[in-house]
C-alpha cells in the first residue's frame, strides 16, 4: 500500500492520541500513520478508523473528505435550502480558505440544526485556524485537535444515519480519506 504521503504526522501514536483514541488500542511507538489506520480497518474498528484519520489529514483535506462523505440531499425536504448553503459555503472556503469565508461558514453553522453533519463539518472550518474570538477583539486560538473531533463526529454521525440504507458506507468513506492522504485533494477529486 502506498504511504500517506500529504499526513505531516510521522507517528500514528501522536495521531491516536491526537484523535484520542483508547489507549487500549494505539499502536507501537514505530508504526507509520497509513500502516495504523489500515489495521483499524483490518480489525472492524471503523468508528476508531474515522476518528483517526479525521487527526491525521490536514486541515482542508479533511474537510473536503468530510464534504466528499455527506450523502445526497432530498430537494423536497424541508432543510434542503439552508443545508446546501451551507455545504456550498464551506465549497467556497475550501477553494478560498481565507478568514472572511471561515467567519461566513461559522455563522451559517451556528444557525444550522446541531444534528446536521453540515454543522459540524462548519464548526470544523471555523475552528480550523484563524481566531475564534469575536473579529473586534483580541485573538484566540482554538484549542489543538478540535478541528479533527468535529469532522470525526459529522463523519460518525453519517455513518450512524445511513446504517440501515446497507452495508457499505463506511468503507467508502475510509477508501476516499485513505485515497487523499496518499494523493491529496486533486487526485481525489478526478476519480
Amino acid at each position: 500500500m502506498t504511504d500517506w504521503t500529504i499526513v505531516f504526522w510521522s507517528s500514528a501514536r501522536q495521531i491516536a492520541e491526537e484523535a484520542k483514541l483508547a489507549r487500549a488500542i494505539w499502536p507501537a511507538e514505530d508504526v507509520a500513520p497509513g500502516d495504523f489506520f489500515r489495521d483499524l480497518r483490518a480489525r472492524g474498528e471503523t468508528m476508531a478508523a474515522l476518528t483517526y484519520v479525521a487527526s491525521a489529514l490536514p486541515k482542508l483535506e479533511a474537510i473536503d473528505w468530510a464534504l466528499s462523505s455527506l450523502p445526497p440531499l432530498d430537494p423536497a425536504a424541508e432543510d434542503f435550502a439552508a443545508r446546501m448553503l451551507l455545504r456550498d459555503t464551506i465549497q467556497r472556503w475550501l477553494g478560498e480558505p481565507d478568514d472572511e469565508n471561515r467567519r461566513a461558514v461559522e455563522r451559517l453553522a451556528e444557525q444550522a440544526e446541531s444534528d446536521w453533519p453540515e454543522a459540524l463539518i462548519g464548526l470544523a472550518v471555523f475552528f480550523s485556524g484563524g481566531s475564534i474570538a469575536p473579529e473586534d477583539s483580541a485573538p484566540v486560538p482554538a484549542e489543538p485537535g478540535l478541528m479533527g473531533q468535529l469532522v470525526a463526529g459529522a463523519m460518525l454521525s453519517v455513518v450512524a444515519a445511513d446504517a440501515a440504507a446497507g452495508p457499505g458506507l463506511a468503507g467508502r468513506i475510509l477508501d476516499l480519506a485513505d485515497q487523499l492522504a496518499t494523493s491529496g485533494r486533486k487526485p481525489a477529486a478526478t476519480k
